[in-house]
This record gives structure tokens, C-alpha cells and sequence, in this order.
């Protein structure tokens, strides 16, 4: 009998695979330094946290000292040792969960894998803390006694890829008292912050049947913490290729048809491609090791649907046992948590236009990522900035479709996919930059929320600054020119009070002559702007 469960550990193995054909590769200890640490940690009893750090070897970001990204793999996975990233100057920590194991390097880690447990939620802490200086290896060195470079331990990271943006959340709700001063930043890409969206109650991306997008027709709309779902077709049905699923038919089974196209089985009855509310639809689990765990909407209404007839089946979690299991795993009822542990927590959530895992159009699970970090006050942005973009891959310069979203400001339409990274570009070059983009704004402590709204040209140039946040802000402001022949100033620079929703104007007066480049910076706004200059008018 063929069950569909346990996606997060196939996905898992997409999400690591290529790190690990990263680490292999000849040219990638030409950009870093490879060391390798055992780290104590009581998640493995008496045991150590494999623990890998890629150290930058062709120059740091900042003049005194490297900031450190640590990376969260997706799905229901141990990890793996290989470096995603290409080529970068921060410091990048892969490590293993407890009872994890890395076939390339033969690594492994001690203690027993609770599937991103309490076990595991501890050892993502006690690496926090080895990155941030407080923790010994076992040999009894600290981070600084193992690299060449000067460490910056107040600006750490963490990027949680999918399921792995779960976790993030978890380790700062649960011991962010200790963290706090050290994890500056989490970033969560494409992650199910719920456990509809984790085991994919809503529309899976599959690759078992055709087409491979299907929504669910049950899903009735968007809410913060609990998506809306009809579940009152519910079914189980051991004997069936799916054994809990919504019975469109109310035959009692899961009903597929081959799809001609592809050879593949299909609920999608009619073929027509879109799955309709008389036919069926699968249901996910993920695992505790021994249980199936569904969803906690999908196990409440299995109770209180009576589907198993009084008899709940001995491999499926009971409702307390799912909602024990869920109160760890799911970020959107620990970010107030998190926040609380951290008051100056930010966070980025990143997404490309067609998710990897999820169908459902209006992309509940980042609405609800970015509604986490925004309801409870915290600085939150989606996506990176295109010149962090360009900055990690040149290529991307003059491409007018990157997004440039504000922070704290949710997208005008959900639907409207111009806040995503386009789809050609290929996930670790914007996971990259978002990291480059955090790393940044915590070193310049740059978190305003300013708009360049105009610039008019003539005699002089006029830029005019709106402060679009929601507090009274002081920006610092420069402005050069570069080029052409110039006669007085080149370098202007001040400072501005802008009452939140309001604006104010810089002028700028110069003489000279020819093509000239303005370069604007204001707060963390560095924009340039051509301009023909002829005596006292700009063109």
C-alpha cells in the first residue's frame, strides 16, 4: 500500500543534495576555509553537534570583523555539511541536528533525531551560542581560537529554508533570553509557518500525479493563525493508496484515474485540470518516528467528525498528541514569543513567484509569515533589495522585474506577483542576498522607513525624502557628484527631521560642465541619478 506522507523528508533531500555537491567541489575551498568542530550540547545527552564553518578567505565585509549566517535546512531533515552559498564574505555555520548524519564528509552527531523537537531546538541554541562566543568546542576552544578573522558576534543570522523557518522561530520563542544581544536577524524562505501549510493541506506542488499544481477547493480564504478548510468530507480509510483524505465522491475511498498524459494516478476524475469539490484530494503527515501527526485543524476535525468511528487507528497522533507536537513546530503561534524573548528581532521572508512546495495562489503561508513578524511590531521585509541582488549576481543589472518592497508594508494585492523574485533566478543568489542585505542593516543599524519620493531638476536639483513609517525619524543624508568638470562643491551631506508621514527636501546647487553622476544616501538609500550639467542647470 503506497501512503503520501513524510514530503518533508523527500523535499529534504532536493533542499541539501546540492550543498552537498557544493562542498565536493574543487573550486569552493578556494573561497573559504573549511573547519570543522564538535560542539557539546545536552540535545545529544552527553554527546557533540557536528558543526562545519565556512570561513571567508578572500576579505571580510566589514573593517573589524565577520558577521555569521548560520543555515537551517527545509523539510523533516537532519541537515547536511555543504555550503549553499556561492562565494561570500561573511561566515557561513552548517551543522547536523541531533543523530544526524553527513554521507560525504562521514560526520555525524550524537543523540537521537525528535524530528525538529525539543532535541533539535537545542541544539540549533547551543550552536547560536558557540557563533556567538559563549560556548566551548570539544577540545575547549571558542569560534575565535578557531578562525584567522575577527568575528562580530552581535551580528548573527539565521535562514531557515522551508520547514526550516519553523525552527528559527521556535529557538528564539523557547530561548531567546540567552540569544538576545547575539541573533540579530531571521530569514525564512518559502516556509510553512502553520501546520496546514507544513503538511500541505491546501494544494501541494506533487510530482505523483498530474497536473502538479492542484488547490484545494475546500480552502475557504486567508487568516493570520488558522486557515479556513471545509473538512467535513473528511475520510479515512486504511485499506486506500491515501488514507485520510476529503472524499469528493463519497465512494469511501481515494479515487484516482490514470492520467493518459503522463501515466500517472490522478483524482483529478474529468482531467480538466483543476480539482473540483466532487473529487478527492490527499491529506499529508508528517512524523514523530512512530505516529503519522496531521495537521491540528485536520486532527481536531477528525475527532469531531467522529471519521474513525470511535476506534482512532493506533499510527495516527491523537488530537493531544498532535497538538503537544505542533506547539513546538509551528512558528505562527511562537513569533509573539520570539519577539517578546527579542524585542530587536527582524526578520526577512523570501519567495519567488511559483513556490516549491505550495499550490495555493495567494500564498497564505507568506501572508502569514510576514503577518507574524508585523502583528507583533517587529521590522519585517519580503524579499532583498535589487543592489544586493545585483551585488551577488551582476548579471541582474537593468532587470526591471526585481521587487523592491518596503518594510512592514504588505503587498496592495496577494494575487499580484510583483513582490516575488521573478522565477528564473535561481534560489541561493536571493537567499544570498537577503542574507548580505540583514548582515547590512544590522552593522549600519539602518531600519528607517524613508522614500526617495521625487527628484526634479534645473536650476539645482530638488530630492525630496518622505517618511512613509509610522514615527518622527532624523536622516542623515550625503550627496556626491561624479564626473564632468566641476567648479565648487562635489560633496554635500546633512541632516534631515521628518515627522512620520511627512517630507522634506534637500537642494542642491553646483556649477560646472558635462555628464555628471549624483550619487544620493540617504539613511539606507543609496541610489545614483545621470544628469547633463551646463553652467548652474541640471538636464
Amino acid at each position: 500500500m503506497f501512503r503520501i506522507k513524510y514530503l518533508a523528508i523527500l523535499l529534504g533531500f532536493i533542499l541539501i543534495i546540492p550543498g552537498f555537491y557544493l562542498s565536493s567541489s574543487s573550486g569552493l575551498s578556494k573561497d573559504f576555509n573549511i573547519i570543522d568542530v564538535d560542539l557539546p550540547s545536552d540535545s545529544t545527552g552527553n554527546g557533540t553537534i557536528a558543526v562545519r564553518i565556512y570561513e571567508p578567505v578572500n576579505g571580510i565585509r566589514y573593517k573589524d570583523g565577520a558577521s555569521i549566517i548560520i543555515y537551517v535546512p527545509g523539510a523533516d531533515t537532519t541537515g547536511g555539511l555543504g555550503n549553499t552559498f556561492p562565494a561570500t564574505n561573511i561566515i557561513v555555520i552548517h551543522f547536523l541536528f541531533p543523530g544526524g548524519f553527513d554521507p560525504l564528509s562521514g560526520r555525524s552527531s550524537d543523540g537521537v533525531y525528535d524530528h525538529r523537537g525539543l532535541n533539535c531546538i537545542k541544539a540549533l541554541r547551543d550552536v547560536i551560542l558557540y557563533a556567538a562566543g559563549k560556548l566551548t568546542d570539544s577540545r575547549g576552544y571558542r569560534i575565535d581560537d578557531v578562525l584567522s578573522i575577527p568575528i562580530l558576534h552581535d551580528n548573527i543570522g539565521l535562514i531557515g529554508l522551508s520547514n526550516g523557518g519553523n525552527i528559527v522561530i521556535s529557538v528564539a520563542a523557547l530561548y531567546g533570553d540567552e540569544l538576545e544581544g547575539y541573533l540579530r536577524y531571521i530569514i525564512q524562505w518559502e516556509s510553512p509557518v502553520s501546520s496546514q501549510i507544513a503538511t500541505v493541506d491546501l494544494g501541494p506542488i506533487r510530482h505523483n500525479c498530474s497536473p502538479n499544481n492542484f488547490v484545494n477547493p475546500r480552502y475557504l480564504g486567508y487568516n493570520p493563525m488558522v486557515l479556513p478548510v471545509d473538512y467535513h468530507d473528511l475520510r479515512y480509510n486504511k485499506n486506500s493508496m491515501v488514507s485520510v483524505f476529503h472524499d469528493g465522491n463519497n465512494d469511501g475511498c481515494y479515487t484516482t484515474v490514470i492520467d493518459p498524459r503522463t501515466g500517472l494516478p490522478t483524482p483529478d476524475l474529468n482531467l480538466n485540470g483543476i480539482l473540483e469539490l466532487d473529487e478527492d484530494f490527499p491529506l499529508s503527515a508528517y512524523t514523530d518516528g512512530e505516529k503519522d501527526v496531521y495537521s491540528r485543524p485536520v486532527t481536531h476535525a477528525l475527532l469531531e467528525n467522529n471519521v474513525f468511528n470511535d476506534s482512532w487507528p493506533e499510527d495516527i497522533a491523537t488530537v493531544e498528541e498532535a497538538d503537544r507536537y505542533w506547539d513546538l513546530r509551528e512558528a505562527v503561534y511562537l513569533y509573539s514569543d520570539a519577539i517578546r524573548n527579542i524585542p530587536d528581532l527582524k526578520g526577512m521572508i523570501l519567495t519567488s513567484v511559483k513556490d516549491h512546495v505550495q499550490s495555493a495562489p495567494d500564498k497564505p503561508h507568506i501572508h502569514q509569515a510576514f503577518d507574524g513578524w508585523n502583528s507583533n511590531n517587529a521590522w519585517v521585509k519580503i524579499n532583498p533589495d535589487p543592489k544586493y541582488m545585483v551585488e551577488v549576481d551582476h548579471s541582474l543589472i537593468g532587470r526591471s522585474d526585481l521587487p523592491s518592497n518596503r518594510h512592514n508594508i504588505p503587498p496592495d494585492n496577494w494575487l499580484i506577483y510583483n513582490y516575488c523574485i521573478p522565477e528564473d533566478i535561481p534560489d541561493r543568489i536571493y537567499q544570498l542576498a537577503a542574507i548580505l542585505e540583514m548582515s547590512d542593516r544590522v552593522y549600519y543599524n539602518r531600519w528607517s522607513n524613508i522614500d526617495i519620493s521625487d527628484i526634479e531638476s534645473g536650476f539645482g536639483v530638488t530630492i525630496t525624502i518622505r517618511n512613509i513609517g509610522d514615527k518622527d525619524i532624523v536622516v542623515p543624508w550625503r550627496v556626491n557628484i561624479e564626473d564632468g568638470f566641476i567648479l565648487t562643491s562635489r560633496h554635500f551631506e546633512g541632516i534631515l527631521s521628518i515627522p512620520f508621514g511627512r517630507e522634506e527636501s534637500i537642494v542642491i546647487h553646483s556649477f560646472g560642465f558635462g555628464s555628471i553622476k549624483m550619487r544620493i544616501i540617504a539613511d539606507d538609500i543609496n541610489i545614483s541619478q545621470d544628469f547633463l550639467l551646463i553652467g548652474f542647470i541640471f538636464i
